[in-house]
């Protein structure tokens, strides 16, 4: 099931901190196929994301100054 939209950015935030909280537990040994599939999944779409970094800093920065 995806995220609601207006959760989407604070759910997948808290899921990839807790995924970099394993990673620097040193649990990502012995996993079974589909999470390494979802760990290069999770490359790809950071690498991705970050094509955008700009543009969501400055998204985030205006709607600090709405408040």
């Amino acid at each position: 099931m995806g995220n609601m939209s207006y959760c989407r950015f604070k759910n997948t935030s808290m899921d990839l901190g807790d995924c970099l909280d394993a990673i620097e537990r040193g649990e990502i040994h012995d996993l079974v196929d589909y999470e390494y599939e979802g760990i290069e999944d999770i490359l790809d779409y950071c690498e991705a994301i970050l094509e955008y970094r700009e543009d969501l800093e400055k998204a985030c920065d205006e709607s600090r100054r709405k408040d």
